[in-house]
């Protein structure tokens, strides 16, 4: 009797053990919705490639929690209905367990209804505050909002002593979302628009902008748009002989922006994550480390410096990390959500604080932001 009973015994404690081994090897799946083609594939690009490499990594490592991480990316085409398209195809068709991207706001705002309605985990990369604001229960996001780098770039003109404003805004979802959250901002302040132009982030030409930039007196340029829209209008405020500063908001923060300046580049002001330039950052900077070795694995991977989106994408993966690490058993959707809003972690877009009512986990103490300069051929911390 004895014997039988310890046979039982055994056979359940063997049970349990696979039960337990099973769920050791669970496979969490990310499906990444990127525009891997057309005008917007310079962010989908880097962004594929920088969650491939840090998912491989953490897979090298052992996973988290013996999970390991798998990748599926659909190509946006940088088309709003497509991107919806592709997401409920990874949410119902792949089973993924979390939906990293868009790339853009707009395509971004086009799918957070849809991520809340198959209760799905969504990391957005987009920069408009509508993302996160009114907080939805299932979506997050991976950079700085524009209110919290609009903010970021106000301070910076007050220090500088700039009262007036030349503000060109693209006429799609991420300028206009900077145009409103800036027309907001500027009630505390003493910084005054002079004149308020917009233009499509695709169009030849905005001399007429530029001219009526030129003649407002302004103290600056803000430039809010996405590329190719800043290098244009680079160019046509110097065959204009436009001579004041030139800010370009963070959606542009690219070497492909001064590279297709050319001359035109040179002085430009940039509100910029740090991973457009690495080497400049202070000793101090509490994000530089994660940063520094972020540039160090895409160039020895990829044999080319990572665009500034890559880091959307990576910061993503971290946070997808830190999460799964407060899940000791099973991912759900439903738990992988709920260990989101407890993360606490340091990415490269800042220091990462997520809760019940705040799924964008970056404000002005997280130091999302630095104002760089483009200056003979290199990008410098803006003095």
């Amino acid at each position: 009797m004895l014997l039988r009973r310890s046979f039982s015994l055994l056979i359940i404690a063997s049970l349990f053990a696979g039960t337990v081994s099973a769920q050791s090897k669970q496979v969490v799946k990310i499906g990444a919705i990127y525009p891997m083609s057309g005008s917007a594939s310079f962010l989908g690009i880097p962004e594929e490639r920088a969650l491939k490499m840090k998912v491989d990594e953490i897979n090298k490592a052992g996973g988290v929690n013996g999970k390991t991480l798998e990748v599926i990316v659909y190509d946006t085409e940088g088309n709003s209905n497509k991107a919806a398209q592709q997401l409920r195809r990874l949410a119902e068709s792949d089973k993924v367990d979390i939906i990293f991207g868009p790339s853009s706001s707009g395509e971004s705002l086009a799918t957070i209804g849809l991520s809340n309605e198959l209760k799905i985990p969504q990391i957005a990369h987009g920069g408009t505050e509508q993302i996160i604001k009114p907080t939805t229960k299932w979506v997050f996001n991976s950079l700085a909002v524009d209110r919290v780098a609009l903010s970021y770039v106000l301070s910076y003109f007050k220090q500088k002593g700039v009262k007036s404003l030349a503000l060109m805004t693209s006429a799609d979802g991420y300028g206009q979302s900077g145009k409103n959250v800036l027309q907001q901002l500027l009630p505390g302040t003493d910084i005054k628009i002079a004149t308020a132009e917009e233009f499509n982030r695709t169009d030849a030409d905005m001399t007429a902008q530029v001219l009526r930039a030129k003649q407002s007196g302004a103290d600056a340029m803000l430039v809010w748009s996405a590329l190719p829209a800043p290098t244009i209008i680079a160019r046509n405020a110097q065959a204009v002989g436009y001579d004041k500063p030139i800010f370009v908001g963070y959606g542009a923060a690219s070497n492909e922006l001064v590279e297709k300046a050319g001359a035109a580049g040179e002085g430009l002001y940039i509100s910029s994550f740090r991973l457009l330039a690495p080497g400049s950052l202070p000793e101090s900077d509490p994000v530089r480390p994660v940063t520094v070795r972020l540039y160090a694995d895409y160039v020895k991977r990829y044999g080319e410096p990572p665009a500034n989106f890559a880091q959307h994408s990576h910061d993503a993966v971290l946070i997808l990390e830190a999460a799964l690490k407060k899940i000791p058993g099973p991912v759900t959707r439903d738990n992988l959500r709920d260990a989101i809003e407890k993360v606490d972690v340091i990415g490269t877009n800042g220091h990462f604080r997520f809760s019940p009512t705040d799924h964008g986990g970056l404000d002005s103490t997280s130091q999302p932001l630095v104002m760089l300069r483009w200056v003979k051929g290199k990008w410098q911390i803006a003095p």
